[in-house]
């Protein structure tokens, strides 16, 4: 799988087995903009669920038809989401998110990445370990 994406509006970077989603400076995702931004996402995860860490803290603006396809066909293959945040702008973007979508996946917003990503880790797979004799 390949470790680094980058759109006109994010970077993808899968780092520890987790999905780091960073948004690019002053963007606006519109309805086009979401599909782009999912349909890069699942091509970069090949298929495969993972956590996914959205920096959202230099975004702009979401609209409201972006807002319910991210809610709904954004979620495939995420395990877990958490977003980093910057009061006051992208703090009540994620507030106003988290009440109207309601997400079926768990769902929190950090402003330290160290917390978010302590957050993450609790849905990344055990992996077994055999031992051999």
């Amino acid at each position: 799988m390949q470790e680094f994406h980058e759109n006109k509006y994010a970077q993808y970077i899968l780092m520890d087995n987790i999905v780091h989603i960073i948004y690019k400076q002053g963007i606006e995702i519109d309805l086009e903009a979401s599909k782009l931004i999912v349909r890069d996402r699942l091509m970069f995860q090949e298929e495969r669920a993972y956590p996914v860490l959205c920096d959202i803290r230099h975004l702009r603006r979401v609209d409201k038809p972006a807002r319910d396809y991210l809610a709904l066909e954004g979620s495939q293959l995420i395990k877990a989401l958490a977003f980093i945040i910057e009061p006051p702008v992208t703090d009540a973007m994620t507030q106003f998110y988290l009440k109207t979508n309601h997400p079926d996946i768990p769902t929190a917003s950090f402003q330290e990445l160290a917390k978010a990503m302590i957050f993450l880790g609790r849905f990344l797979a055990m992996v077994p370990i055999l031992a051999f004799f």
